[in-house]
């Protein structure tokens, strides 16, 4: 079977049997949660195959590790203080409204950077998306778009991709983007060392499998495919859970009841907001924070103009929060009943779990994973660690695209593994 596989990945890489359209196409494929270290504790033979006939390396997340963050950093080519994204829950004082998943459906003021599916519309390309986070971004979707539910299987999208690039050249996209969630979701129940997480890398593995054997058989024309994760996994420990207890006095809980505060809670990071305090009162608020002693060695503070460099938040931007207490891991931010609401990750959880969103710098479980394979890619190498932002003037590369926007993504940084005729161009 693998032998079989690999003459078909042959095929496509070096072209298929039917004449050939000049249009390049690229196929982003994004498996939400996939940590790099799966390629070598689970070993998937077809991901495996794909890495060892492209190119692949470790793919490393924006801060924080969240799915939204860095699957918005992915499509815009920078940093979430760019693009407005900063964490799957954050706040705007600007907009003076916390952000919700998919938020940019009903405002697009949420996203301050433009998706690639947009941009490549703007110079005449068309473009599709089966799941991706903002895909329904108000006045910028793709020229083909299913929105996310919870419903369509793995194997619908694969079939869907076929569909779209058995279309006729003049209404087919060139561009096409899907996201599959079923690993991170496993990951999250079962933990990053389950049977079920094997099982669930097993699966989507096959899926790959099945659909580049479709492509060199049933595809006319060239197409090159990515393949991402946005962050990996990590375990969590049952015995470091933080309440708010263990971090705020009774007066700070008093102003983040009254809204002099708001807080942004996700399970791995706490956004603090003064908006209604002035310098002496935030400096209060810290003091009583750091001197709270209960829980400190399983969080960091940091203060705004003060935040590690790799993080990227040195913009006054309204998402950009006074504070951050980051977890320090595998520690997690619990719920805990104080008058207040606080996002519910339960303080009962299964020894099983797993999670993400820490600082993945020196993380190696929370690296993703990047291949990149097909007639415009060398072959058979190793690409050092890089930053996501950097897949986005890859992709523009590949489609000849011409360089109109300001990103923080640099092409020098995969160029070298482009075939010389785009190297040339």
């Amino acid at each position: 079977m693998r032998y079989v596989f690999s003459c078909l990945l042959t095929l496509l890489i070096c072209g298929t049997a039917f004449s050939k359209t000049t249009k390049p196409i690229v196929v982003l494929l994004s498996i939400d949660g996939f940590s790099y270290e799966y390629l070598s504790k689970y070993k998937p033979p077809n991901i495996l195959a794909l890495a060892e006939s492209g190119v692949s390396g470790k793919l490393q997340p924006v801060y924080p590790s969240k799915t939204f963050p860095n699957h918005i950093s992915i499509i815009t080519g920078v940093y979430p203080v760019n693009h407005g994204i900063v964490n799957n829950k954050f706040y705007s004082t600007t907009l003076g409204k916390k952000y919700s998943l998919g938020a940019g459906k009903n405002n697009a003021a949420w996203l301050t950077a433009d998706p690639f599916w947009f941009v490549a519309q703007q110079q005449g390309f068309k473009t599709a998306v089966y799941f991706w986070p903002e895909s329904e971004l108000k006045g910028k979707t793709p020229t083909y778009n299913i929105p996310y539910n919870k419903t369509d299987s793995n194997k619908a999208r694969f079939d869907q991709i076929i569909k779209w690039l058995q279309l006729p050249a003049e209404l087919r996209p060139q561009f096409i983007a899907s996201y599959f969630s079923s690993v991170d979701s496993v990951g999250h129940s079962y933990g990053p060392n389950s049977n079920e997480l094997a099982k669930a890398v097993e699966e989507i593995d096959v899926l790959i499998g099945d659909f580049v054997a479709r492509l060199a058989k049933e595809i006319a024309h060239d197409v090159n495919i990515i393949l991402v994760s946005d962050h990996g996994m990590l375990q969590k420990d049952t015995t470091k859970i933080i309440k708010p207890s263990m971090i705020f006095d009774q007066k700070t809980l008093g102003l983040i009841k009254n809204k002099s505060i708001i807080i942004a809670q996700n399970d791995t990071q706490i956004y603090i907001y003064f908006t209604a305090l002035n310098k002496l009162e935030r400096s209060k608020v810290i003091k009583n924070i750091v001197e709270n002693k209960k829980g400190a060695n399983l969080y960091q503070l940091y203060s705004k103009g003060n935040y590690p460099k790799h993080w990227q938040f040195d913009k006054n931007i309204n998402t950009i929060p006074d504070v951050i207490l980051e977890a320090l891991p595998p520690a997690t931010f619990v719920k805990e009943s104080y008058g207040i609401q606080f996002t519910n990750y339960g303080t009962q959880f299964s020894k099983n779990e797993g999670t993400h969103g820490y600082d993945a710098l020196n993380q190696k479980d929370l690296m993703g994973i990047f291949i990149a394979f097909g007639p415009s890619v060398v072959e058979g190498r190793e690409v050092r660690i890089f930053e996501n932002i950097h897949v986005f003037p890859f992709m523009s590369e590949l489609l000849l695209m011409k360089h109109s926007q300001i990103i923080d993504g640099k092409s020098e940084v995969l160029a070298p593994y482009l075939k010389d005729r785009l190297n040339n161009k």
